[in-house]
């Protein structure tokens, strides 16, 4: 009987290693994720250890709006007070080209719809816009209806200042240390829902751009009145260099069969959550059972040992003698 207590102990105990395994298992493949690596950049999604961070994830962003967000990041030379307002005397300078844009908006808003509450989307892409030997890096993540986007300082951009084209749709503050995208980086909050609309064609936010300096002159001095419609006149040129082909497939995606297809894929996002959770409830309830079950069998054996130990030896029978009789 003690044999056999004791090889079912040794395989409960087997039991209760492969649970904890399985469950460690589990948890590392939490951690830092690939979406997509090549030579041109990668994007991946990385979980954030402060406990006070969540994100409103999986968020649906179509790529139009992505795209637009990131044509709008502008570096100019910092010899100004406000980083909301342009430097004078400097010409603003988009940081991500049109094949930058290309490369990540699609991307980007794959893995916001795949990112879960405590993850951010970080990105590193070598930009044809910049010094071409530096890539650019940073994260994004949505909370509370706004995109939040860091840009990592750089060498490049050493005496430059970040800032967002359209500024009525934006704003800049200190980076959360939970980004950790470097010493002095800043975060733009963006209103992308704003966004959206002012790149939507024939929208009243942002008015069509002239191509030629001829025709735009008179439109110019319109627009030096404030700040503001200067950056406008940015965030329009920037959209005259989109592709023709680009801007006429867009029509053809109506915002219904868009919200349809992130619905689906939100839908995915979340079953496949859910099912991950409840495999890991079910896990930890069969290893809390298994604990509770070797703990009865230790008492049991030591039940056993200790009452073996305290029974008295029976007594020595005598033997028996044989005696004459007379």
């Amino acid at each position: 009987m003690y044999a056999w207590l004791n090889v079912r102990s040794a395989q409960y105990a087997g039991a209760f290693l492969a649970l904890n395994l399985i469950m460690t298992g589990c948890s590392t493949l939490s951690g830092e994720s690939k979406i997509l690596k090549t030579a041109k950049g990668s994007v991946y999604l990385k979980e954030i250890a402060d406990w006070s961070f969540e994100a409103n994830h999986p968020a649906a962003i179509d790529q139009m709006t992505i795209r637009k967000v990131i044509t709008a990041i502008v570096t100019e030379e910092a010899t100004k007070s406000s980083p909301n307002m342009p430097a004078s005397g400097s010409k603003p300078m988009r940081v991500f080209s049109d094949e930058d844009a290309e490369f990540l908006a699609p991307l980007l808003a794959r893995g916001l719809s795949e990112a879960k509450p405590e993850q951010i989307v970080g990105f590193k892409v070598f930009s044809s816009a910049g010094s071409g030997a530096e890539p650019t890096a940073g994260t994004l993540y949505v909370h509370k209806g706004s995109l939040y986007l860091t840009i990592a300082p750089s060498q490049a951009q050493a005496n430059k200042g970040l800032r967002f084209a359209l500024t009525s749709a934006a704003r800049i503050e200190k980076s959360p240390t939970f980004v950790a995208m470097g010493k002095g980086a800043m975060t733009m909050v963006i209103d992308y829902q704003a966004v959206a609309k002012a790149a939507t064609p024939g929208s009243g936010v942002v008015a069509d751009a002239p191509k030629d300096s001829a025709s735009s002159a008179p439109n110019a001095q319109s627009r030096e009145a404030t700040a503001s419609q200067g950056d406008e006149a940015l965030l329009d040129s920037q959209l005259a260099s989109v592709p023709a082909e680009t801007e006429s497939e867009v029509p053809q995606l109506s915002t219904d069969e868009l919200l349809s297809r992130k619905l689906d894929e939100l839908q995915a996002a979340r079953e496949a959550n859910r099912k991950k959770d409840s495999e890991i409830a079910t896990l930890k309830k069969e290893a809390s059972l298994v604990k509770k079950e070797l703990r009865q069998r230790t008492d049991e054996i030591k039940a056993l040992k200790a009452s073996k130990a305290s029974a008295p030896s029976a007594p020595k029978k005598k033997t028996a003698e044989a005696h004459r009789t007379r």
